[in-house]
């Protein structure tokens, strides 16, 4: 009785258009992708266990161990009763020790359902070839057994090369023939090849017409040589009206190669990319260090890369916001993060007395105020009480420095102006609209400590740090510094940090400290008024800390000057990990 298998492929007649997919398989995980691509059987050969291992698939005729036994043990474990399709055994018959008919009978206990003849003596020629022959150890051999095999109801697959090859298969009754064009092409183990596509698609038709003119049922496969990719196989079996084509390194050598190196590559330049992102965290922690920033907000992170991009170019600043957020400390930053090789000088408009005018731009005769000194800083703290005279000229000046004739114009050695100013809460500015318009490319909001609350525990860590007591604030004493309002930001949450380690016998600073200590700060509300007074209950508090992280464990143990794992049993007890 024929095989059920052999039935299943002859539905699918030869010359349908419908193309059967073969895959010359090594190793599991390949097979089991290969027959969820599409794949309609398997040929497990020893050639494929090479290419997985790293050696070229002309390994697979060298003498380097019993090829049956090596092919049958990958296939048994990894793919054969594991994949949905027929599984066929690349049969060698070089071995003289073994017959043909032990070779069948094998094949069928172990469960294969059909037979291929390989590694086989086709990628032999000449004299070493007519020997193997004469010893019957050649291709006579290799059909004898596919005949055999098919009688015993296994599906038969035979490769062949030459006309004479073709003809040996027809009579021995094989239900597919599979014209070999050699070693492949593709990938970094290409070998080369004596013809093209244009000329493996003529001999194929040539040699499918007359196997059909002899046996019309026999299905006929291309592989290898020149077909490298799925139009070179459209081609040579559109125009070959081919029923099929099996994929041996172009299913797994080859797409390995190249998704291997892609992803690599790709994995590469995402660690490229993050030497990039850590050698601009360096560059911001630099810019940090040196303006003496604090916080982990996203407003300070968006004012470090602010100052760090601005400090490359030679564009004017304008530094806002409220006073006691160190807007003069990060002006002053501006010259040397710009690494300029003249001074800095500081003109403090508030200075009656000091005739920020002539200090600018000098006095006649001889006109040499502080923007004429080459290659300096000049800042220019509460720049909204300048008379607007003085605003004016500060406008003609920036037009001359920086002439609008392209990226590098101007002077290379002109002096950099940065203004300092408060700003209103609308963001608008005691600036003539001309000046704040010059300086619109280079202004810097400083947001006041109410709008980011998330500073707050860095700022009083870095504190409690310059004091050096080694003293921690408690979480209450956190919650407490988190509730209020600091309208003299900076400035008053150190006062109140100061009054309450000097208040605080231990190591620890509780509410209690802090809660006088703000009640004392010169900027602070009365005990009566202030909210953080009355805090939230432990759970809101934790709830809230989370929603302004995100919900992310790590920002807001950070946030809260807590350890991920005490902020974990903290959750874990109120329920909020659910």
């Amino acid at each position: 009785m024929e095989n059920p298998l052999n039935q299943m492929l002859h539905k699918k007649s030869p010359g349908s258009g419908t193309l059967l997919i073969g895959g010359a398989i090594g190793v599991g995980m390949t097979a089991e992708a290969a027959v969820r691509g599409g794949a309609d059987f398997l040929l497990a050969l020893n050639a494929g266990r090479y290419r997985v291992m790293g050696a070229a698939s002309l390994a697979a005729l060298l003498p380097l161990g019993n090829a049956n036994t090596f092919t049958d043990q990958f296939a048994r474990r990894e793919i054969l009763d594991r994949v949905s399709v027929p599984v066929l055994f690349g049969a060698s018959c070089f071995d003289p020790s073994t017959s043909t008919e032990q070779l069948v009978k094998q094949t069928c206990d172990v469960g294969y359902q059909g037979i291929a003849n390989f590694p086989s003596s086709i990628h032999f020629d000449g004299r070493f070839r007519q020997l193997l022959e004469e010893a019957d150890l050649g291709f006579a051999r290799e059909a004898r057994m596919l005949a055999q095999a098919r009688r015993a109801g296994l599906l038969t697959f035979g490769y062949a090369k030459t006309r004479a090859e073709i003809s040996m298969l027809i009579d021995a009754g094989v239900d597919m023939i599979c014209l070999n064009f050699g070693w492949n092409a593709g990938g970094v183990q290409a070998v080369a090849q004596s013809f093209t596509i244009a000329e493996a698609a003529d001999r194929a038709r040539r040699i499918f017409a007359s196997i059909r003119s002899r046996a019309p049922q026999t299905l006929c496969f291309v592989e290898g040589g020149p077909i490298i990719n799925p139009d070179d196989m459209f081609r040579v079996c559109d125009e070959a009206s081919a029923d099929g084509y099996v994929g041996g390194s172009t299913l797994d050598r080859v797409p390995l190669e190249i998704s291997v190196t892609e992803r690599t590559s790709a994995f590469k330049a995402f660690g490229l990319l993050k030497q990039a992102n850590t050698a601009q965290t360096r560059e911001l922690g630099r810019t940090a260090r040196i303006a003496g920033i604090v916080g982990q907000s996203e407003f300070v992170l968006a004012v470090l890369e602010q100052v760090t991009r601005l400090a490359g170019t030679r564009i004017p600043a304008l530094i806002c916001g409220e006073p006691g957020l160190g807007r003069g400390a990060l002006a002053r930053a501006l010259h040397p993060l710009s690494e300029r090789s003249g001074p800095l000088m500081t003109v403090r408009a508030k200075n009656l007395q000091a005739a920020p005018e002539a200090q600018l731009f000098g006095e006649a005769p001889r006109r040499q105020g502080m923007l004429a000194k080459p290659d300096a800083t000049v800042v220019v703290e509460n720049a909204e009480v300048l008379p607007h005279t003085v605003q004016r000229r500060l406008v003609d000046w920036l037009e001359q420095a920086m002439p609008d004739t392209g990226p590098h114009a101007g002077p290379d050695q002109a002096a950099r102006l940065v203004l300092v100013c408060d700003a209103d809460p609308g963001g608008a500015t005691a600036l003539i609209p001309e000046l704040a318009q010059c300086l619109q490319a280079g202004r810097i909001e400083i947001p006041p400590l109410r709008e980011r609350p998330e500073d707050v525990p860095a700022l009083a860590r870095h504190r409690l740090a310059i004091l050096g007591g080694g003293q921690q604030i408690s979480a209450d004493g956190y919650r407490l510094l988190l509730a209020h309002g600091w309208p003299g930001n900076i400035p008053e949450l150190r006062s109140v940090i100061d009054r309450a380690a000097l208040q605080s016998a231990g190591k620890t600073i509780g509410s209690g400290a802090l809660s006088g200590a703000i009640g004392h700060s010169p900027s602070g509300d009365t005990p009566d008024e202030d909210p953080a007074l009355h805090p939230l209950n432990e759970r809101d508090w934790l709830l809230d800390a989370l929603r302004r992280n995100r919900f992310r464990r790590g920002d807001t143990a950070a946030y809260l000057g807590v350890s991920r794992k005490t902020l974990y049993n903290k959750m874990r007890r109120m329920g909020l990990l659910e």
